[in-house]
């Protein structure tokens, strides 16, 4: 029995192929029969519809779905990989932090978020001048400013980190 998860629009969807012949779709037994075309089209049988299919692969675990004139791109995976996204996925939400250091030696001169706040990834988070330039350092990440370790006014080295983002 191979099981897989595929995600589509947002929504995760259990497959189980029980033998050559059936497989389980969200509790729901059905006949099926894959034919294979050529390396990337295929004829499935499922009951009495017959669907028309050209696949693309992506990455290990995206790939594209061409059905009977209907484009989809999902996501799938086996249970051991599911179950790696899952830990992997609690890990980062646990752990997530990001910096934002001094691209280049400069002073500080304007931060325009302090802590608590919220900030999106790209938006302009603080005002570096260097070499008497304005520098517009943006956001690494979305999420919520966690500490700000620099004041207005001081100089700061090239990898001084500014603040931080969680």
């Amino acid at each position: 029995m191979s099981e897989y998860f595929v995600t589509l629009n947002g929504k995760k969807k259990e497959i189980k192929v029980l033998d050559s012949s059936i497989i389980r779709f969200d509790g729901k037994e059905f006949d099926y029969s894959l034919l294979k075309i050529s390396d990337y089209s295929y004829l499935l049988k499922i009951g009495n519809k017959v669907y028309d299919i050209t696949t693309t692969q992506f990455n290990s675990e995206k790939y594209g779905f061409l059905v009977d004139g209907h484009y989809f791109e999902t996501i799938v995976r086996t249970r051991l990989q599911e179950k790696a996204n899952e830990l992997q996925n609690i890990k980062n939400k646990q752990n997530h932090h990001d910096v934002l250091r001094a691209p280049m030696p400069g002073m500080v001169l304007r931060l325009k978020k302090k802590v608590g706040d919220t900030v999106e990834m790209g938006e302009s988070v603080v005002i570096l001048e260097a070499m008497k330039m304005e520098n517009d350092l943006r956001s690494p990440s979305s999420g919520i400013i966690k500490e700000v370790i620099v004041k207005e006014g001081v100089s700061v080295e090239k990898g001084s980190i500014l603040l931080t983002i969680e």
